[in-house]
């Protein structure tokens, strides 16, 4: 079971969704079964919990905590934060689905959990590349709004 804590109201998105990403991002990287909980939350709370563990004080779109002390793929245990706030706007910005934003996100987180950095331009890329291929893969799709 993926637990899922929505309590944001901004990105409509259901919990089965959410499960959707994790399993499918776990199943395309060999991450075994998932053992990952999802926050879904507002830039206040993203912001909080981003201060308060990474000594960065500002809104993010998600942030990815391992609870293994020495991960191994086999044995992947932790949670993601994602802000609807945050995808709603980037969404907006660009003139696309927050739906698709929110999901790419808690991807995003997934991949975070199972050992992919996007510390350099290129890692970013790739990595961004990944995500939005696993939705696809599911049939979500960016799409304008």
């Amino acid at each position: 079971m993926i637990p899922v804590a929505n309590r944001q109201r901004r990105v409509k998105v259901t919990a089965r969704d959410v499960r959707a990403v994790v399993t499918a991002v776990f199943e395309a990287e060999g991450g075994g079964e998932p053992d990952v909980s999802v926050a879904l939350v507002n830039d206040a709370v993203i912001r909080e919990v981003n201060r308060e563990h990474l000594d960065h004080d500002w809104a993010t779109d998600s942030i990815a905590f391992s609870y293994a002390d020495d991960p191994s793929p086999d044995a992947v245990s932790g949670e993601v934060v994602v802000s609807g706030e945050t995808a709603l706007r980037e969404a907006e910005a660009r003139g696309t689905d927050p739906r698709h934003e929110l999901l790419l996100y808690v991807a995003h987180g997934t991949l975070h959990l199972l050992g992919w950095d996007d510390d350099t331009p290129a890692r970013r890329r790739r990595m961004n590349a990944r995500a939005a291929d696993i939705l696809a893969g599911l049939g979500i799709r960016e799409s304008a709004r």
